[in-house]
């Protein structure tokens, strides 16, 4: 039996769609919301989020630090930002916020498709990988509705 290694969690937002939008496209911030991503930076040449930015990001989980490229793959202002970590061979993990108006507010869904994700050998795989990037992105969407909200 395969393991699991696609996930989305989604949130409601008191915040326009542009709000958590510019917010989740900001890579800067990443280290504010998340809890692996400790920050991350444009790199390249890079300042903003567009189709094809580089940039880094730095991690933390449990005992484990690393970092790692971004390469900006979807950048809709307003409705969605998404980037890949690409790797040596030809799989990639790829992230990816969606933000859809919701009344007077808007819902955000974060995903994730981390094909490493619990393969044998990989630098990605050890006990509880999944599920911890699982609850990660359940507590990364709950604190950008905190900030998307303070901010409106």
């Amino acid at each position: 039996m395969p393991f699991p290694q696609q996930s989305s969690a989604s949130i409601d937002i008191n915040a326009a769609p542009e709000v958590v939008w510019a917010l989740v496209s900001d890579i800067t911030r990443m280290g504010e919301w998340s809890p692996e991503c400790v920050r991350a930076e444009w790199e390249d040449g890079a300042a903003g989020p567009a189709i094809g930015a580089h940039f880094r990001g730095y991690n933390k989980a449990g005992e484990f630090e690393w970092n790692a490229p971004g390469v900006v793959t979807d950048c809709e202002p307003g409705k969605v930002f998404a980037f890949e970590v690409p790797r040596e061979s030809e799989t990639t993990n790829i992230w990816r916020f969606e933000v859809s108006a919701n009344g007077a507010g808007s819902t955000l869904t974060e995903s994730f498709d981390a094909p490493l994700i619990n393969v044998d050998g990989s630098r990605a795989n050890f006990e509880g990988r999944f599920e911890m990037l699982d609850k990660a992105i359940n507590k990364t969407i709950a604190n950008i509705k905190t900030a998307a909200e303070s901010q409106s």
